[in-house]
């Protein structure tokens, strides 16, 4: 499980094996707290399971400032797998 960065206890990164459009897990482990945000075409929350509304959008600004660090790494992930 390729982990981008972390931010605010969270682990930013992607699961194996997933599908192939762009996207990043917010996944704190330890807790049931976990959001999905899509990367292309648009940054775009898919779900966010237990973390309040204050903590998802600090996460979702860091992933925005982020886009372009977390494509880089999902493309040399996916190269990796092939």
């Amino acid at each position: 499980m390729p982990r981008f960065f972390m931010f605010l206890g969270y682990w930013i990164g992607r699961f194996s094996h997933e599908e192939k459009r762009a996207h990043v897990h917010a996944v704190k482990f330890g807790s049931c707290e976990e959001m999905k945000i899509w990367l292309e075409p648009e940054i775009e929350v898919e779900y966010i399971h237990g973390i309040n509304a204050v903590t998802a959008n600090k996460i979702l600004n860091e992933i925005r400032n982020r886009k372009d660090e977390c494509l880089r790494k999902w493309n040399e992930c996916e190269r990796k797998s092939r």
